[in-house]
């Protein structure tokens, strides 16, 4: 398979710290890969857990969004002084030989804008010591 899609991430910059926003937004399906600061200010970076109906962009992303829209007012707060909310589709690439597309409803996109956030679509180039396996016939 060329690209496969792998999980949603969602990156949240500011120039104050995020810790309580990723204490708030970190759940049995949500949780943080990192949260502190780093050289231009403070970096959020949240995946959702993969599994069950969830394996889909638009899943993943209205998980993450329904967790926002219920933020109470101190996480909310930090939300809204984060500088850059971004969204990033991550895919695993072997090169792609054929046509690819990759598409979000309406509806999810409208969620996402309401919430002042960016989408971006990061490709990973696969390792190329990992094979697919096929099952024997």
């Amino acid at each position: 398979m060329p690209l496969r899609f792998i999980n949603v991430d969602l990156d949240i910059e500011s120039k104050k710290p995020l810790d309580y926003l990723c204490l708030e937004l970190s759940t049995s399906d949500i949780h943080h890969l990192h949260c502190g600061p780093t050289g231009r200010g403070y970096l959020a970076r949240l995946e959702c857990a993969n599994g069950g109906d969830s394996c889909e962009p638009d899943s993943i992303i209205n998980k993450f969004c329904d967790a926002i829209e219920r933020l109470d007012e101190r996480a909310s707060a930090e939300w809204q002084a984060a500088n850059f909310r971004c969204f990033d589709l991550g895919y695993e690439t072997t090169g792609l030989d054929q046509r690819w597309c990759s598409s979000l409803r309406h509806s999810t996109l409208s969620r996402v804008v309401a919430l002042g956030a960016s989408i971006a679509f990061t490709a990973y180039p696969r390792d190329p010591s990992e094979q697919d396996v096929t099952p024997n016939d």
